[in-house]
């Protein structure tokens, strides 16, 4: 039982130390599409930071500026990418695009830039609406330590039962 027990600790300390040793260097980003809209959703998670001024974020189609959290910026985004955009601040470390439906079935690429500071950082995905997930009430990308504890429980658990 403390050999089963020492092999579950090991498991999740190395599951655990991936995500931090691996974290990626830009944003990454997450395209689903709502349930009942089907309005295409990018949300864009970065590292926390105290520099400032930001975070704000901005959201590029096809090299395009569709929208930005950035005070006064609205006005170089062009009226029909503001009608069909929605680009806000969900918490301090994700930023959330909300796109209405595309008209034509072709993909695009959405490209998410993070300003924190004086410095930026930016991300880019080819998204076909067709081939995107429905939108999740609960993401698991919250932290890299809930999939491992998760999945182990089971395992230290299960002795406490028998």
């Amino acid at each position: 039982m403390e050999l089963l027990l020492s092999a579950t600790a090991l498991l999740i300390f190395v599951i655990s130390a991936q995500g931090f040793l691996f974290t990626p260097k830009g944003p990454q980003m997450y395209p689903c599409l709502t349930y009942l809209e089907r309005n295409l959703r990018v949300d864009c998670e970065f590292p926390p930071t105290d520099l400032l001024p930001g975070p704000y974020c901005e959201y590029r189609q096809d090299s395009r500026l569709v929208g930005s959290t950035y005070p006064n910026i609205v006005n170089l985004v062009a009226v029909d990418n503001r009608r069909r955009s929605n680009v806000s601040l969900v918490n301090p470390t994700l930023c959330r695009l909300t796109w209405a439906p595309l008209d034509d079935e072709q993909p695009h690429t959405f490209t998410c830039r993070v300003y924190q500071g004086i410095d930026w950082k930016e991300n880019s995905l080819a998204i076909h609406q067709r081939l995107l997930p429905i939108c999740a009430a609960l993401s698991l990308t919250s932290g890299p330590w809930l999939l491992p504890l998760a999945l182990t429980l089971p395992m230290v658990l299960g002795p406490l039962w028998q």
